[in-house]
């Protein structure tokens, strides 16, 4: 690796990492990405790669990820990966790279995410957990990654639309979002786009699948007839508090794909990493279930529950900590800028990974220890104990999300982001995964299946590559 050095204006260049000729660091990022990028946050705050013939700058330390994020946001825009993903997802928020626009789009998109509305949509969540999880078959082996998977569609979709959902729709979607998540990160990654215009049947399921995705839910949206309570009314009655205008039905159908593609996969992610650990820490579990059946006295998760679910909602923090969803994100400079200080020039790429963060033991010690007690006030570890005087690293918003304080600096937990354009349905994904895993400690026992390798899976999301575990009902 080439060292930092300061031009004659006093701003620092990158240092650079070597990678192969032509292609620089792409074999070693598509072959083994987490380790591969957690392997950069002892190169130095900020590096330079290479992937083919464009350089991609790691920001590695949470100063600089602060400035990237938030106190210099406006000299970037979302990057490359977002403008791949926005001819497949349409315009919505996760995909739009204006400010103003996206500054408007945001404030139609609140009001949908407001704790009153998180309230309404909790019956719905209730009733498909008690329903899916309640069939679940026990004392045996099950692919519990699947059954979460039809779990978190069924909710997200239960609570976008509330009505005019077929089974039919259900599968075709089902069917479809995989097959999309699957080839989307590759596509992202490859700076020449030649792979994806070749003629090979996995470019053929992947426009398939895109063409389903989108039929489907324009059809879903043309008889839909809400009675107000759902996601998707919300949209509908949202007006510009400027100038009072309404979505068009173009933004609408974007801001419904981003929701349905964002929505279901991270809260099974979530759940999944979740059930993994508690299969894997039964002391953990035991305490969850303890909790889950204190608050719950016996039936269902209720709105006024979450609240008081303070411990599944630390098991939750912990495995956003341990596992982030969203492990890697992008942002392309659109201007010549300094973070910390290094110059990043006009039109580069940046990215910065979650997943190093949260894994960076001066953070978090012992990080790879599964320890929910990092966020509640059971802490002995003096560097995560709670501590009144500074930020809160995993204020959610939603239901039951107290707003904890922690003596890490700022900005060092990014589950979910961080500025103007961190994920604006955080407070429905808290309610969504609290529901369900206070409603499976309720149900079952989990144990690790034998023989079972779980391995990580970093796609555009990170996933286990498989959940097969073993199901013991607590109520035989």
């Amino acid at each position: 690796m080439s060292g930092p050095h300061t031009p004659a204006d006093g701003a620092t260049t990158a240092p650079a990492v070597r990678g192969w000729p032509l292609l620089g660091s792409a074999a070693p990022l598509m072959r083994d990405p987490l380790g591969f990028i957690g392997s950069l946050r002892t190169r130095g705050d900020l590096v330079a790669i290479r992937l083919g013939p464009m350089t991609m700058y790691v920001v590695n330390s949470p100063e600089l990820i602060r400035e990237l994020l938030v106190e210099k946001a406006a000299s970037f825009d979302k990057g490359r990966q977002f403008d791949k993903l926005r001819p497949w997802w349409g315009n919505g928020l996760a995909t739009n790279s204006d400010h103003a626009s996206h500054r408007r789009q945001r404030r139609l998109m609140q009001p949908a995410f407001h704790k009153g509305q998180i309230t309404r949509y909790v019956p719905d969540m209730r009733n498909v957990a008690e329903e899916r999880i309640g069939a679940w078959a026990g004392g045996r082996t099950v692919a519990l990654d699947e059954e979460l998977y039809t779990l978190t569609l069924d909710m997200t979709l239960r609570n976008l639309f509330s009505t005019g959902l077929g089974e039919r729709d259900l599968v075709r979607l089902g069917e479809a979002l995989p097959v999309i998540l699957g080839g989307v990160l590759w596509r992202c990654l490859d700076t020449t786009e030649l792979v994806e215009r070749l003629p090979l049947p996995a470019n053929r399921r992947f426009t398939a699948a895109l063409d389903t995705m989108h039929s489907t839910v324009d059809r879903i949206i043309e008889r839909h007839r809400g009675d107000g309570s759902d996601l998707l009314s919300v949209l509908k009655q949202a007006r510009d508090p400027d100038t009072g205008e309404r979505m068009s039905a173009r933004q609408i159908h974007d801001e419904v794909i981003t929701l349905l593609m964002t929505g279901s996969e991270t809260t099974r992610s979530t759940l999944s990493w979740a059930c993994l650990e508690l299969s894997r820490n039964p002391a953990i579990q035991r305490r969850l279930q303890q909790e889950a059946d204190t608050v719950l006295a016996g039936g269902p998760v209720e709105a006024r529950h979450l609240d008081h679910l303070t411990y599944t909602r630390a098991v939750v923090s912990e495995a956003l900590r341990a596992h982030p969803v969203v492990w890697l994100l992008t942002r392309r400079a659109v201007t010549d800028v300094e973070l910390g200080p290094y110059r990043i020039p006009a039109g580069a790429a940046v990215c910065y990974s979650s997943y190093t963060l949260h894994r960076d033991p001066d953070l978090y010690p012992d990080p790879d220890r599964f320890d929910p007690d990092r966020f509640t006030q059971q802490s002995p570890d003096p560097a995560t104990a709670p501590d009144p005087g500074s930020g809160c690293p995993i204020s959610g918003g939603g239901p039951g999300v107290r707003r904890e304080r922690s003596r890490r600096p700022r900005d060092t937990y990014l589950a979910f982001g961080a500025g103007s354009r961190a994920c604006v349905g955080e407070p429905l994904a808290w309610a969504q995964t609290m529901v369900i895993l206070a409603t499976i400690a309720r149900h079952w026992t989990l144990a690790p299946a034998p023989k079972a390798r779980i391995r990580p899976a970093a796609r555009m999301l990170l996933m286990p590559d498989r959940l097969p575990l073993v199901l013991r009902s607590r109520h035989p």
